[in-house]
C-alpha cells in the first residue's frame, strides 16, 4: 500500500509538475500562520523560504525560458539569506529579498509563457495559472519587505502600527491588494511602498484580463468545436 502510494504521487507528479510549487506555497502559508517565535520555528521558516526558490528555480526549468537566469538569482537569493542570517547583518537581507523577489516574477513570467504556448487548456495549465498567482503574491511580499527595510514605517497597520511588518502580515497584504479584496488593516503608506502596491494592482488586473481570460476562452472554444 505505501509502495502503491508512493507511486501515485510520483506519477501525479510527473503529469502535473506544476502542482508541486503551488501545494508548496500554500501549504508553507498554512505554517506560517500558526509558527511562534521559538528557534525551532525560526528554523522550519528559514528551511521554507530555501525549498520554495529552488522549486522556483525547477519550474523556470519546465518553461520556455532562459533557465539560467533563474539558478543565478536564487544562487544570489539564497546565499545573501545564508550570509545575512549567520553575520548578522540587516543590508544583506534587503539584497536577498531583491533577489528573491525577481526570481519569483522571473518565473511567474516563464510560467506565463508555458500556459500561451499552445491552443489547448491541459489540468497542468490550471495548476500553472493558481502557481503563477502565488508567485506573484511571494514576488511583491519580498518586494515590501525590502521597502520598509530600506524605508522604515513604509507599511503601517491597525495593531502596533510604529513597528515593522512581519512576513506573515506582508503576504496577507499581498494577497489582499492582488485579489482586489483590499482588507486595509495593513497599508503601505510611504511613497515607495505605494507605488509597488500600484504596480501590483495593475498587475493583478492585468494577469485576470490576459492570463485567465485567455484560458476561459481556450476552454469555451474547445466546448464550441466539440459539442
Amino acid at each position: 500500500m505505501k509502495s502503491l502510494l508512493s507511486f501515485s504521487i510520483v506519477t501525479f507528479l510527473k503529469r502535473y509538475p506544476f502542482a508541486m510549487l503551488l501545494a508548496a506555497q500554500l501549504v508553507s502559508v498554512l505554517m506560517y500562520g500558526f509558527m511562534n517565535n521559538s528557534e525551532a520555528s525560526h528554523v522550519v521558516f528559514n528551511s521554507i523560504g530555501l525549498i520554495v526558490p529552488i522549486l522556483a528555480v525547477w519550474v523556470v526549468y519546465r518553461s520556455p525560458i532562459v533557465s539560467w537566469v533563474g539558478l543565478v538569482l536564487v544562487v544570489l537569493a539564497i546565499g545573501f539569506s545564508l550570509t545575512a542570517t549567520f553575520s548578522h547583518q540587516a543590508p544583506l537581507l534587503i539584497w536577498a529579498h531583491i533577489f528573491e523577489s525577481l526570481l519569483y516574477f522571473y518565473a511567474a513570467i516563464g510560467l506565463t509563457r508555458y500556459m500561451f504556448a499552445d491552443d489547448v487548456v491541459t489540468i497542468d495549465e490550471l495548476y500553472a495559472a493558481g502557481a503563477t498567482f502565488t508567485l506573484l503574491v511571494w514576488g511583491f511580499a519580498l518586494a515590501y519587505s525590502a521597502c520598509q527595510q530600506i524605508v522604515p514605517g513604509s507599511i503601517t497597520a491597525a495593531i502596533h502600527p510604529e513597528m515593522q511588518r512581519t512576513w506573515v502580515e506582508l503576504l496577507f497584504m499581498s494577497f489582499s491588494i492582488q485579489s482586489g479584496t483590499g482588507i486595509g488593516d495593513i497599508v503601505p503608506v510611504s511613497n515607495a511602498a505605494r507605488a509597488i502596491s500600484s504596480i501590483q494592482m495593475f498587475t493583478g488586473l492585468m494577469y485576470i484580463a490576459v492570463v485567465i481570460s485567455h484560458l476561459v476562452g481556450l476552454a469555451a472554444s474547445k466546448r464550441a468545436n466539440n459539442p
